[in-house]
């Protein structure tokens, strides 16, 4: 016989006990108890880690056995000690009295863990969801067999088994799902248990999803009715994963919010100094696709700009990523990527961003392998047409698209890189690209997790008549300020229209004529007018229809309910009505577009009045797909098994008669108990004079129950009828939703007019708001010409309005005023107006004359960014370094406090060199700072406008003057920051303010004798120089 394998008893995180906790000595102790062999060859090993040890009185430091019953104690390639056992039955048996002796004396450090991975020692790290062999020795139950398989093959996947009428995890899945789902987690069995009833799966999948983690159902296929006549009755039910699900993957049903998750993938590729990159990110719910390639710099700003505007839940990122890209992404997810780590997140990271990364198949990250791939799968799936689009991208975003489409297989989602085409670009020139600095900085959406934040806040807030927010005050972001839609693919509509504002003219002047003149409509009182009549008639209506977008792509993906199906083709009917064929409006463009009659067509409204009629609505409710259909071939084929079922049936109701002349009991009928049909019940008395070939089911104190072989063997063939039944249900069903699918284009069609509609309409609504004004803009050089503009964010009672003039002269303005003075609000109050007016808003202003600026740049605030491994400092002059390598002279520069982050003499000279810079670049600019000197050194400079936010003095005899704020603009620099007068208003005591007075006076003498010394010295190297 030979050696067998040593194992590492690690025993860990699948097999219970997780930790069994007991020191060298005492499992020595308790081995010399359970075996007398001293013979070592052919042993097991079990670890004890002895790296982390706490001493007892016990603990003598007897590491070398001296008793020569004890096990042999060597050290492991782990730096674990070894301690060698004779056999499997051995070590089951030293198992259960360790487990013993932690109860009774409790846990002593080093551990003891147990695991059913047999493996060598350190192959164990990292893959704590994953199950390779059993454990020898160990009975496992042929439920838990399968468990084992299914874990062998998807070790990265947390499995939910269907087990009777509840979905149940095992050993460390169970632990997981116990601690993200707050339910209980037994061992009552050779694993962890942990269980969640079956009508409540759906909502505890999606609660461990958003978590982070890759979930799969593992369902049973046979039902009870056929197990029980089948020949394998006593083997376990057959069952198989059936539905995989991840955070980027999970398609919603379509009363779920309008935050859908972008499942990203990213390539990058190196030459030289340059660094290149690629991503592609679909939007399973909607079946979007965007996709770009760009240059990047060490910071990752651009790889930044793009999670902020599509903020994906789930990252493809392919092995070989740069540090740098990696440093990124691990500041995004908000925990350290590791490739030699699982993709899953630990249990302290779960709920945390609920933002997963999992790593892409490189045998696809070839460009001709790339190809090769792109070019089967668009020739397997008829989609021939789509192939030479596709293969004209670049190749670093054709990789990327190979790879999402590879990862998205599993899931049965790779039709999604199917439904649109050609792709949407990122960013193109006729819109502004704000980075992600600018969308955090002014608030553009409400955080990181996307607009989930704006869409509670939304629920909360009262309802207005127009179906918009009645209360805007404290929205949270500029977004929750704007959006007045009604329908869920409307609101993802104008949140891509605020991500990315217009620079094009003339359409940003098209959607301005078009707002207006729905805001004349909503406002007119209801009139005979049949234009609109129509266009009111849309407006009220968008509320009522269901989320179109996601469930067309649900129809596509081939997992839309029946339930669902009927609401979707009933909205859609409802939608078709809406757009009468013979409204004519051809201005504006954009509105005539989303009203054009080659979109609303009547045989496109016909096809889906058709296809609901097939439908039988109150089996769809049921979820019914046996009796679903009404009328077509699919309901020929579904009454073709319908018969063979009602064949058979009639056949057993006949054979009562026989049964009745066998009994000699006229009244004689059968019986349904506890699920099981034409039951023979009779008396215990008469059970004995019953035909021998009958076969006795049950029976109770007073009655015999019995099956004739002919209903046994017709009770089979129904069974059979109806499994053709329900797969044919099921095949006749796929093929509805893929006839559906076919005029996908068309639909989707359809719910993006609907789409452009609805946004419009909220920016109509937003502007019938008596304080906003209708932006003028002016071709040519930008410009900024606000009158009396308050914060569209902050917009409350009380907020101070005000006016701001930058043009063709003033290019910049420097701002100084007192701490808490309101300079962060009016800057950022200017950048907000700008984005609003280019999106075709409205602002809150009385007078509006804007030029139309490329860009946006801000750099506002002190945050560090530690996974990224960069300083408060470093992450300032970062970003004002990006700034100023892509301002132009059509570009809005919103810079505050600049240098704060160094010494004083440090940011002043960094401020300095950075608004001269910005000067001669002619970019439009609001320049924050409390260096005084500052405004000085451009004094005599036309192109910069000096001013300040005024405020009242009154001098005190405390530490420092009493200060008033207006929250006024006005012309001039400000005498003084009054740092001293927000000190006292925190509440510093009065002995530290009078000390900090004393010292804030004489600092300030000597930093103005040194600066009129420098000045002194300038001026004299001028005069030479002209000398």
């Amino acid at each position: 016989m030979g050696t067998p394998k040593r194992v590492q008893a690690s025993l860990s995180s699948f097999f219970k006990p997780k930790a069994i906790k007991v020191s060298p000595q005492e499992a020595r102790d308790e081995h010399a108890k359970s075996t007398d062999s001293q013979d070592t060859r052919g042993s097991k090993i079990v670890s004890v880690d002895t790296r982390k040890r706490r001493r007892t009185a016990n603990d003598n430091d007897k590491d070398e056995g001296e008793d020569g019953t004890a096990p042999k104690v060597q050290k492991g390639t782990n730096g674990q000690e070894q301690i060698q056992v004779e056999s499997v039955s051995d070590t089951t048996d030293l198992m259960q009295r360790l487990r013993m002796r932690a109860q009774e004396t409790g846990p002593v450090v080093p551990n003891l863990q147990v695991t059913s991975v047999l493996a060598t020692p350190g192959s164990l790290e990292g893959t704590s969801l994953q199950l390779v062999e059993r454990m020898p020795g160990v009975k496992y139950t042929p439920l838990e067999t399968q468990v084992l398989d299914a874990k062998k093959s998807h070790p990265d996947t947390l499995l939910a088994v269907e087990v009777g009428y509840k979905f149940r995890f095992f050993g460390e899945d169970a632990r997981i799902a116990s601690r993200v789902l707050g339910i209980m987690c037994t061992t009552a069995t050779n694993f962890y248990n942990a269980s969640v009833p079956t009508p409540r799966l759906h909502i505890h999948v999606r609660r461990l999803v958003h978590a982070g983690y890759k979930v799969g159902v593992l369902r049973q296929i046979e039902t009870a009715a056929l197990k029980a006549i089948s020949d394998n009755k006593s083997a376990p039910f057959t069952r198989q994963l059936s539905e995989v699900y991840t955070v980027g993957t999970m398609v919603e049903d379509i009363g779920a919010d309008a935050n859908d998750r972008y499942l990203m993938c990213i390539f990058e590729t190196t030459s030289a100094d340059r660094v290149q990159l690629a991503v592609v990110a679909v939007q399973v719910a909607t079946g979007r696709v965007v996709y770009d390639e760009f240059e990047d710099g060490i910071l990752r700003s651009e790889l930044d700009t793009r999670l902020a505007h599509l903020q994906p839940k789930e990252i493809l990122a392919p092995r070989g990523l740069s540090t740098e890209t990696l440093r990124a992404l691990s500041a995004y997810v908000g925990y350290t990527i590791d490739y030699t780590q699982r993709p899953e997140p630990l249990l302290e990271h779960a709920n945390r961003t609920g933002v997963r990364v999992a790593f892409a198949n490189t045998k696809l990250m070839d460009a001709e392998a790339a190809r090769s791939f792109s070019t089967e799968f668009y020739a397997d799936n008829d989609a021939q047409a789509h192939l030479p689009y596709v293969l004209g991208l670049s190749e670093p975003v054709l990789v990327a698209q190979a790879l999402l489409i590879d990862y998205l297989k599993p899931f049965n989602l790779d039709r999604a890189l199917l439904a649109v085409h050609p792709f949407t670009p990122f960013h193109t020139q006729l819109h502004m690209l704000l980075s992600a600095t600018t969308l955090q900085t002014l608030n553009v959406f409400a955080d990181h997790s996307g607009d989930s934040s704006d869409a509670q806040l939304k629920d909360l807030l009262m309802p207005s008549r127009s179906g918009g927010n009645s209360i805007r005050c404290g929205s949270g972001s500029l977004f929750g300020v704007m959006d007045c839609t009604r329908s869920l693919f409307g609101r993802r509509l104008l949140r891509r229209w605020v991500a990315q504002p217009l620079v094009a003219l003339d359409k940003l002047q098209d959607r301005v004529e078009a707002v207006e003149y729905l805001k004349t409509v909503l406002d007119a009182e209801p009139d005979e007018d049949y234009t609109r009549c129509a266009i009111r008639n849309v407006y009220e209506k968008l509320g009522q229809l269901v989320d179109l977008e996601r469930g067309l792509s649900r129809i596509h993906y081939g997992r839309a309910t029946p339930q669902e199906l009927v609401r979707v083709l009933r909205s859609l009917e409802t939608a078709m009505t809406l757009v009468p064929p013979d409204l004519d409006i051809c201005e504006p463009r954009i509105l005539a577009h989303a009203l054009s009659p080659e979109t609303w067509t009547s045989d496109l409204r016909t096809t889906i009045t058709s296809w609901l009629h097939q439908i039988n609505v109150s089996s769809a409710k049921r979820g019914d797909k046996e009796s679903l259909f009404t009328r077509g071939p699919l309901f020929d084929t579904m009454q073709t098994h319908h018969k063979c079922v009602a064949a058979v049936e009639q056949q057993l109701e006949e054979h009562v008669f026989e049964v009745r002349q066998l009994l000699n009991d006229t009244e004689f009928a059968f019986k349904s108990i506890s699920g099981t049909d034409y039951l023979i019940d009779v008396k215990n008395a008469k059970a004995k004079t019953v035909p021998t070939s009958w076969i006795r089911v049950s029976s109770t104190k007073t009655n015999v129950r019995f099956h004739t072989p002919f209903i046994v063997e017709h009770l089979a063939e129904r069974e059979r009828c109806r499994e053709s039944l329900q797969q044919a249900a099921r095949s006749s069903y796929s093929q509805f939703l893929r006839t559906i699918s076919s005029e996908y284009t068309r639909v989707r069609r359809v719910i993006s007019a609907l789409a452009t509609l609805d946004a419009l309409f909220s920016l109509a609504v937003l502007a019938s708001r008596p304080e906003y004004c209708r932006p003028e803009f002016v071709d040519g050089e930008p410009c900024v010409d606000v009158e009396d503009a308050v914060n569209p964010v902050l917009d409350c009672a009380g907020f101070v309005a005000n006016t701001v003039h930058l043009g063709s002269d003033a290019r910049a303005m420097v701002l100084t005023g007192p701490n808490a003075g309101g300079k962060s609000t009016l800057i950022r109050t200017i950048a907000l107006i700008t984005v609003m007016a280019q999106c075709g808003s409205r602002v809150p202003a009385r007078r509006a004359r804007l030029g139309v600026v490329d860009a946006i740049f801000t750099r506002m605030g002190a945050r560090d960014n530690m996974l990224a491994g960069q300083s408060t400092f470093m992450v300032e002059m970062r970003e004002t370094a990006d700034i100023l390598h892509n301002a132009t002279p059509r570009s809005l520069v919103v810079l505050d406090e600049l240098g704060r982050g160094t010494s004083t003499h440090d940011g002043a000279a960094i401020a300095f060199a950075v608004l001269e810079f910005l000067v001669q670049r002619r970019a439009l600019t609001l320049f924050v700072t409390h260096y005084g000197h500052l405004v000085d050194a451009f004094a005599g400079n036309t192109r910069v406008r000096s001013c300040h936010m005024s405020y009242l003095e009154a001098e005190t005899r405390e530490a420092g003057a009493n200060i008033t704020f207006l929250y006024k603009l006005a012309d001039g620099a400000s005498g003084d920051s009054f740092g001293l007068n927000v000190a006292r208003l925190a509440g510093l005591p009065a002995s530290l303010l009078k000390c900090a007075k004393e010292r804030a006076h004489s600092m300030r003498v000597d930093v103005d004798s040194k600066w009129a010394a420098r000045c002194a010295r300038r001026l004299q190297h001028t005069v030479q120089a002209h000398k």
